[in-house]
């Protein structure tokens, strides 16, 4: 759920911190106070679009922070550990977007810096927007397949199941698309593999070569300085010439007269012992160098084969990989496919014979999800329906269609159809094609009621859901927002009072100058203040003992309410 919305330098908004309470808050305050602007900035921090004409005016960048609760979140969790996102202990998520005045977005993730399409992908997993814009998916058809699933969680696990297998069948059946490709096209395939393997194979290559041929190429390439140097290095340990002693014989020397001078001063003796161990190691080393020089060899022949050799398994790794065990893999793939092309039709028949198993199996799957769809269709028609009864709409009528087709696609074989009739007589025809403004924000709502339980989003936000109802419609309505926030977080803008009563915590939006500039305030409001604001949404302004009395009347008969809800 959210705990905390932080919002600076968003549009009117200054400085404003909103702590959200898990169950119902309303946000209430004047037309043109700014109410839309604290969804916005929740939409904003959950990957929704923003531009620089949200940033206060005289501010460089506008930022907000959000602070969300995950309980049993999984698929969530998964995707941070997925995203390598720390996660905090205490199972607390923490979301920062900042827009600069040149348009540069800067979001955070538990403090760690991701891009905005992984808050999109966040946003989504966490919250439900229902609005005036959303209401519009209910006149695409298109839509209403999710939507039917989403009613009942047993259609999940049966959905999940037929992907799987459509996965699979659509895979077999673009193999055999790729098979079927004309005789020329399949023929100059074969001849463009059969080269390629061939220059591979006729390269003879050796994993171990792409590190020795380079050692091998450095030290012919240097054998002459290598040889010169090794040598000196030799000849200055031994006697390298008549001339001079070498390294060796001068310590020899120098070991003989400390055993000399040991005679008279023992202490010496430890100094010639050291030395001695020198000459020792230094015995050892000057044969071994002079073997290393035995072996130095400079052939200016073979280093221009070996860098010949090189150079043709750089080409190779730019045909075909970056290395050579790539390049030896893409020989493989392309013999697979070469035999593959040359089998042609013995493969065809293979990859027809899976086809069929395949969608025999994808068959029985798609009618075990028609079924379930079907009950739930029956169950969603009728629990939407008893909705809209509640809502102001006693003879409304409310039928889920469901077709199915033999045509596969990603989601089944059904097309749906929402069928309504606002009126007792009246003929049931396209939801799309006869709601009107006010019918549609109810239907939605009633939608949204049944199928708020199933859905992974935690935080449910209702824009304006009020819009064109009020009197008995509009308690039903606050009615229903109540059931959904039972079961998850709701945050709903409303003008009714009725509405605004059901609340468990009351949000108010108030525009004020300041220093001639206007801001907008957000504040919880306590609950003598939630009085006054609920008489001020009931008869205006100036408050009346009456309207307080009132709207004492109404909150008190929210949670009595409210107290059934828990009680089934």
């Amino acid at each position: 759920m959210l705990q905390v919305l932080k919002v600076f330098n968003f549009a009117l908004i200054e400085q404003a911190e909103i702590e959200f309470d898990n169950g119902f808050n309303v946000l209430t305050g004047e037309t043109g106070a700014g109410k839309s602007m604290v969804v916005d900035a929740l939409n904003v921090v959950l990957g929704g679009r923003s531009s620089v004409e949200m940033l206060r005016s005289g501010c460089e960048q506008f930022r907000i922070d959000a602070v969300f609760e995950l309980q049993a979140h999984e698929p969530l969790r998964a995707l941070l550990e997925e995203q390598a996102i720390p996660q905090e202990e205490d199972g607390l998520l923490f979301l920062s977007r900042s827009v600069s005045r040149q348009g540069k977005n800067t979001v955070l993730v538990n403090g760690t810096p991701a891009p905005l399409s992984l808050l999109r992908t966040i946003g989504s997993m966490l919250l439900d927007m229902h609005g005036q814009h959303e209401n519009q998916a209910l006149l695409r058809p298109e839509s209403y397949l999710g939507l039917l699933d989403g009613s009942d969680s047993a259609s999940a696990p049966l959905l999940a199941d037929y992907q799987l297998a459509f996965a699979d069948w659509r895979k077999t059946r673009d193999k055999i698309s790729e098979l079927n490709r004309d005789d020329r096209e399949r023929a100059q395939r074969i001849d463009m593999l059969q080269w390629q393997v061939g220059e591979i194979e006729a390269a003879r290559l050796k994993l171990s070569e792409e590190t020795e041929l380079p050692q091998q190429i450095s030290l012919l390439a240097h054998a002459e300085k290598i040889s010169a140097t090794v040598g000196a290095a030799w000849a200055g340990l031994s006697d390298g010439d008549e001339r001079s002693k070498g390294a060796i014989s001068i310590l020899q020397e120098c070991r003989r007269q400390l055993d000399v001078a040991a005679r008279f001063d023992a202490t010496l003796g430890q100094y010639a012992e050291q030395i001695a161990q020198i000459v020792v190691l230094l015995d050892d080393m000057a044969p071994e160098l002079r073997d290393y020089l035995d072996q130095v060899e400079y052939d200016p022949l073979k280093l221009s084969r070996l860098q010949e050799r090189m150079d043709l398994i750089y080409r190779l790794k730019q045909k075909y990989g970056g290395s050579l065990v790539e390049v030896l893999a893409y020989a493989q793939a392309a013999r697979d496919e070469m035999n593959e092309l040359v089998c042609h039709d013995d493969v065809l028949r293979e990859m027809q014979k899976k086809l069929q198993q395949q969608e025999s199996e994808l068959k029985i799957k798609a009618l075990a999800l028609s079924r379930q769809r079907a009950d739930s269709a029956a169950a969603m028609g009728w629990s939407v329906e008893s909705h809209l009864q509640e809502l102001g709409m006693p003879g409304g009528k409310f039928v889920v269609q469901l077709t199915s087709g033999e045509s596969f696609t990603a989601n089944g074989c059904d097309s749906i159809q929402f069928a309504f009739s606002a009126n007792p007589g009246e003929e049931l025809r396209p939801l799309a094609k006869v709601a009107s403004g006010g019918e549609l924000s109810r239907v939605a709502l009633a939608i949204k009621t049944v199928c708020s339980r199933n859905d992974g989003a935690q935080v449910m936000v209702f824009d304006e859901i009020d819009a064109g109802v009020g009197g008995h419609t509009a308690r039903k309505v606050a009615e229903n927002i109540a059931r959904v926030a039972w079961k998850k977080q709701v945050l709903c803008i409303t003008h009714l009072p009725q509405i605004a009563s059901m609340a468990d915590r009351h949000i108010h939006i108030e525009k004020k100058p300041v220093a001639e500039r206007t801001q907008t305030f957000v504040r919880v409001l306590p609950e003598p203040e939630r009085l006054r604001e609920l008489a001020r949404m009931i008869g205006g302004d100036p408050i009346t003992p009456a309207g307080l009395d009132n709207a004492a009347e109404m909150v008190q008969t929210a949670a009595v309410f409210k107290q059934t809800i828990q009680l089934t």
